[in-house]
């Protein structure tokens, strides 16, 4: 049971790892600072999640799974060429489907934190991890995320005739 444990943990770090790369291309795009600031702030949020993914396998006597961190390296890679040939540039088709794919990742951190924090009496090597307060910095996240998204979605999909009866 602890190898399937241990294969989700690696899935995550490496989801992880390729939101880490997708939010540091979308911070490089931004043309306001203030939202250039955000992306750097989730970035570094990811960079602490993706350590605390580590401590937990090394901390349950778990590792990191090489072939794993390929694969998911090899699903980011084809993902994110997806949406660099349709553009990262505001208000264009790829910025509002780079989002759509955050927003769906951090879904799935939060439910990562709901499960772990419902399997952390089994492991007391993981006594003092909140991950209630996972979950919420992970559901405020996607929130943040899914506002851009939206934001995005009526510039990339409606056209100007419509965006400007929107306005």
């Amino acid at each position: 049971m602890d190898q399937l444990l241990e294969r989700y943990l690696n899935d995550h770090h490496a989801a992880a790892c390729g939101a880490i790369k997708l939010v540091g291309a979308l911070s490089e795009r931004q043309e306001e600072e203030m939202e250039q600031i955000f992306y750097e702030n989730l970035k570094s949020i990811i960079e602490d999640d993706r350590k605390l993914l580590e401590s937990l396998l090394e901390k349950a006597s778990m590792e990191k799974s090489l072939t794993l961190q390929v694969a998911g390296q090899l699903a980011e890679s084809a993902s994110r060429l997806k949406l660099l040939w349709e553009g990262l540039e505001p208000g264009g088709l790829g910025m509002f489907e780079a989002l759509e794919v955050l927003t769906l990742g951090l879904q799935g951190k939060r439910l990562l934190w709901v499960m772990l924090g419902e399997l952390a009496p089994y492991f007391p090597e993981w006594r003092g991890v909140d991950f209630a307060a996972l979950e919420l910095a992970a559901i405020q996240q996607r929130d943040e995320v899914e506002k851009r998204r939206i934001e995005h979605g009526y510039d990339a999909l409606l056209d100007s005739k419509r965006r400007a009866a929107r306005n």
